[in-house]
C-alpha cells in the first residue's frame, strides 16, 4: 500500500490511523487474492442443497496457472548486470552480495509475490556478520509513506505483523517505523501502539525498504479474471451435481400400484422385472443440453485466456515445432504484460542497487553509481538454439562479442564467458606461434639446410 502525505513527519497517533487505513482499504482485497491463488474460491462456500441432493464444489485454479505462467515468462531467466564504464571492480563486489543472497530464486519470489497481490515489497538489512542481506515480506504487511510532491519522494515504511506464541494460543502484534536513518519498533496494545526501546539506526543512506509495483495500477495479474473463474467453477460444480442427479435417477412403474417395498428388493436382487397387462417401466431423469453447458464452460475459458492475455498451452496451436517467431506471436499478449512489470520492476532493483552502494561505499569496498549498472531481463521463451546459432553467425563481425553472446539464451555471464574463450585460444596461438618461429640465420625451425 503507498499513500501520500503533506506531513514531514509522522506521530504515533498518525501511525495508528494510517494502520487502521491500511487494514479497511487493503488488507481485505490482498487476502482474498492470495486466498484465490491458494485455491480457496468463493465456490467452496456454495450452499447445500436440499434432502443431500449432490452438493459438488470444483474449483479449477485459473488463478494459479495465470501467476505461474507470467511469473516464469518474467522472471524464469535470471537478471544479469553489467556496467557502462570501466569499473568492473564495482560490479564484482554487488554481484556478490546478490550471490550471497540467492538473488535470482530472492527475484523469483518478489514477481510471484507482485503477480498475486499487485506489489511486493523488500527489506534491505544487515545481519550479524556485518553483511548486506534482503528479504522478501508480504505485502499486506508493508505501507509506503510518500510526500506529496511529484517525485512522491519516500518518508518512511511501515512494517506490520503478528507473532503467535508457541502454544499458539495468543497473537501479538507488531510495528517497525523504517525512516532514512532509524527503525523505531512499536507493540500495538487494543490499537494503542508502545514504543519499544531506543530507535535503532540501521545505516543506510535510505529508507531501506523497496517496493516493486505489478504494474503501473497495482494490480494483480488475475484480479481482472477472477469474477470469469467464479463462473466457470459454478458451471463445472453445476455439471457434475446434474451428472449425479442423473445417476440417482428414479424407476417409474406404470400400472404396478401394489409394488412394495419388498418387491423392490426383490426387483434389485434378481434384475428380472414383471409387468402386469398394459404396464410399464422406465427412469425419470433430468433432460441435459450437452450442447449448451460445453459452449458456455468454453466461453469462459476463452474469455479466462483473452482477459488475462495468457494463452492455453495445452492448445494444439503451440507445437513443439513451431518456430520463434511464431511462438512469439502467440505470446504477444504475454509480452505485453511482461514489458509493464519489467520498467516497474527495474526501478526497484535501481533503489535496490542505490541502497546497497551507498553500504559499500561505506565499508570502502566500492563505489558505484547505480546508473553506470545496465539491468537486463530475458523472456524465458522456449529458444531455437540453431536459428539463435545462425543470428549470432550472420552478425558476427558487425556488433562485439560481448552482445553477440549475450543474444544465446544459455549464456547468463557473457564477460565470463569471453575471459574464457579467451583462456582457451592462448595455448591454441602458442602452439601456431611455434611452428612459425625463424632461427637467428633467418631459416625455420626443423628446415633442412
Amino acid at each position: 500500500m503507498r499513500v501520500r502525505t503533506t506531513q514531514e513527519e509522522l506521530s504515533r497517533e498518525d501511525i495508528a490511523s494510517l494502520l487502521f487505513r491500511h487494514e479497511n482499504e487493503f488488507m481485505g482485497r490482498v487476502m482474498r487474492l492470495k486466498r484465490y491463488y491458494a485455491g480457496g474460491h468463493d465456490i467452496l462456500h456454495k450452499a447445500a442443497r436440499a434432502n443431500n441432493a449432490p452438493n459438488n464444489m470444483i474449483v479449477a485454479n485459473y488463478c494459479e496457472y495465470i501467476t505461474s505462467m507470467n511469473t516464469g515468462f518474467f522472471m524464469g531467466q535470471p537478471v544479469t548486470y553489467s556496467s557502462r564504464t570501466e569499473d568492473e571492480k564495482g560490479v564484482e563486489a554487488l554481484l556478490e552480495v546478490f550471490k550471497y543472497n540467492d538473488e535470482a530464486a530472492h527475484n523469483i519470489l518478489l514477481a510471484e509475490e507482485a503477480s498475486i497481490a499487485g506489489e511486493a515489497y523488500e527489506i534491505i538489512y544487515t545481519d550479524s556478520d556485518a553483511e548486506i542481506r534482503f528479504s522478501a515480506v508480504p505485502a499486506e504487511q508493508v505501507i509506503m509513506v510518500t510526500d506529496a510532491s511529484l517525485e512522491e519522494n519516500l518518508l518512511c515504511a511501515i512494517r506490520r505483523f503478528w507473532v503467535q506464541d508457541v502454544a499458539g494460543s495468543t497473537t501479538q502484534e507488531y510495528v517497525d517505523v523504517y525512516d532514512n536513518v532509524y527503525i523505531t519498533h512499536y507493540r500495538s496494545n487494543a490499537g494503542q501502539l508502545e514504543l519499544m526501546g531506543e530507535p535503532e539506526p540501521h545505516y543506510f543512506d535510505d529508507v531501506p525498504v523497496v517496493e516493486y509495483p505489478n504494474n503501473e495500477h497495482r494490480r494483480g495479474d488475475f484480479e481482472g479474471v477472477m469474477t470469469l473463474v467464479d463462473a466457470y467453477d459454478k458451471a463445472q460444480s453445476l455439471t457434475l451435481d446434474d451428472m449425479e442427479d442423473f445417476t440417482d435417477a428414479y424407476l417409474v412403474l406404470k400400472g404396478m400400484g401394489g409394488t412394495t417395498d419388498d418387491d423392490a428388493k426383490e426387483l434389485r436382487k434378481n434384475k428380472i422385472l414383471s409387468l402386469d397387462e398394459g404396464g410399464s417401466a422406465e427412469w425419470l431423469i433430468k433432460n441435459l443440453n450437452d450442447s449448451y453447458i460445453e459452449n458456455i464452460k468454453t466461453r469462459l475459458q476463452n474469455d479466462i485466456h483473452k482477459f488475462s492475455s495468457v494463452p492455453d498451452m495445452s492448445d494444439d496451436s503451440f507445437a513443439g515445432n513451431a518456430s520463434g517467431v511464431a511462438i512469439k506471436y502467440k505470446l504477444l499478449g504475454m509480452e505485453q504484460i511482461r514489458s509493464r512489470k519489467e520498467r516497474c520492476f527495474k526501478k526497484g532493483l535501481q533503489r535496490r542497487i542505490e541502497i546497497i552502494a551507498g553500504m559499500l561505499k561505506t565499508k570502502s569496498k566500492a563505489d558505484i553509481d547505480f546508473r553506470d549498472i545496465n539491468i537486463t531481463f530475458t523472456a524465458n521463451l522456449p529458444a531455437n538454439l540453431q536459428e539463435q546459432a545462425q543470428i549470432v553467425s550472420q552478425l558476427d563481425g558487425m556488433i562485439s562479442r560481448k552482445t553477440l553472446l549475450s543474444l544465446l539464451p544459455f549464456v547468463t555471464d557473457p564477460k565470463e564467458e569471453m575471459e574464457e574463450l579467451d583462456k582457451e585460444k592462448e595455448p591454441m596461438e602458442d602452439d601456431y606461434g611455434g611452428l612459425g618461429q625463424h632461427t637467428d640465420g633467418g631459416e625455420e625451425d626443423g628446415a633442412d639446410s
